[in-house]
């Protein structure tokens, strides 16, 4: 028998943060559960989609060193509507007891042979690659890239976000971001998994340690043990690269971000069922004209810079719009036209590329 106790508002952080690395798969026993392990005066709650192993850590406030194995949807929601100020948690070989309001009893949960499951200890002692990267930059990458991310597994590699040397890429169909930042100073393929679950510490600097495909990310206040994806070789950088460096614009412009926005976010109350899930732009030499697929409505929005000005006009997908416009940092959006293919928003670290519909009413999609 074992026993710890500890505020409630730490367990409480570490447990909502402890849940999001678990994927709840029915058809996956571990990946409904969570591993305790308390020792030194801190405690470890770790969870798993049974490829990443996410663990996260805080202090306790008494502790006999223990672990154990309970469901975390259970604990998960008992930690939650505790509102006692301290929790202390009894362990013995089949039952945790679980006191904070009232006192609670959590069965242990045992393998097939009645003794209690044991957590893989995934860790890398021995890297071929280590270094550290920064939190904000991985929530940069989140912030930029996502947006431009594939989300059927046409091309399994185009989910995952491509990590360069000196950049990030992510692309679908429609869309491309090459965001120039620097990660693990190779060329890996991640999971977008592994970044969302990296974003929730709390410490700027994360070291990393890999070794194959496999790498372990650690910082003061989580461990990750996680695995590239495969795809690095298949994955269509150089046509992705052909796109951004070789795709030629004869014009440039400013526009206020916010009203973009709004603008195709009121057009989108006349797209039909049957309609292309689009909008008409039209540079004219004021501003640009927004207009729904079947003329129900039209706005303008006024520049707020413009550069060798020509007039063209594009058939643009209202998600493009919204997921590349919403993922760009300022309120002002360089927007470079011309290109029949495509639309290009670009700053200093970042290039978001919009590709273009058919045109409607030309028989195209």
């Amino acid at each position: 028998m074992s026993s710890f106790s500890v505020e409630t508002s730490v367990l409480k952080s570490l447990v909502i943060t402890a849940s999001k690395g678990a994927s709840n798969n029915k058809m996956s026993t571990i990946t409904n559960l969570a591993n305790v392990v308390v020792a030194n005066g801190q405690i470890t709650i770790t969870t798993t989609d049974g490829t990443n192993y996410f663990s996260v850590k805080g202090n306790v406030l008494t502790s006999d060193s223990c672990e154990f194995v309970v469901g975390v949807d259970t604990f998960t929601k008992l930690v939650a509507k505790t509102s006692a100020n301290n929790i202390s948690i009894t362990a013995t070989e089949d039952m945790i007891s679980f006191t904070g309001n009232g006192t609670y009893k959590i069965p242990i949960q045992l393998d097939v042979d009645g003794s209690p499951i044991r957590y893989p200890r995934n860790d890398i002692t021995s890297p071929e690659t280590s270094g550290t990267i920064k939190t904000s930059t991985i929530k940069n990458i989140i912030f930029k890239n996502k947006a431009s991310l594939a989300t059927v597994l046409n091309i399994p590699c185009l989910t995952g976000y491509l990590c360069l040397p000196d950049c990030v890429i992510s692309g679908d169909r429609f869309n491309i971001c090459k965001n120039k930042v620097e990660t693990f100073g190779g060329t890996y393929l991640v999971n977008p998994i592994t970044f969302e679950l990296l974003s929730l510490s709390k410490s700027e600097n994360i070291e990393y340690r890999i070794l194959g495909n496999a790498v372990v990310f650690e910082s003061d206040d989580i461990k990750l043990y996680s695995r590239f994806m495969d795809g690095v070789d298949t994955y269509p950088v150089e046509s992705v690269t052909e796109v951004i460096e070789d795709s030629e614009f004869k014009s440039e412009c400013v526009l206020p971000k916010t009203a973009v926005l709004n603008v195709v976010d009121r057009l989108s109350l006349f797209i039909k069922d049957n309609d292309t899930n689009g909008v008409y732009m039209t540079f004219t030499k004021d501003g640009v004209k927004v207009e729904s697929i079947n003329g129900n409505g039209i706005e303008n929005i006024p520049y707020q810079g413009s550069t060798n000005f020509s007039d063209f006009t594009c058939c643009v997908g209202v998600d493009s719009i919204k997921r590349q416009f919403s993922s760009h940092a300022g309120e002002s959006v360089n927007i470079m036209y011309g290109n029949d293919d495509a639309l290009m928003i670009k700053d200093e670290d970042t290039v978001h590329v919009i590709g273009l519909l058919d045109d409607p009413r030309l028989g195209g999609e």
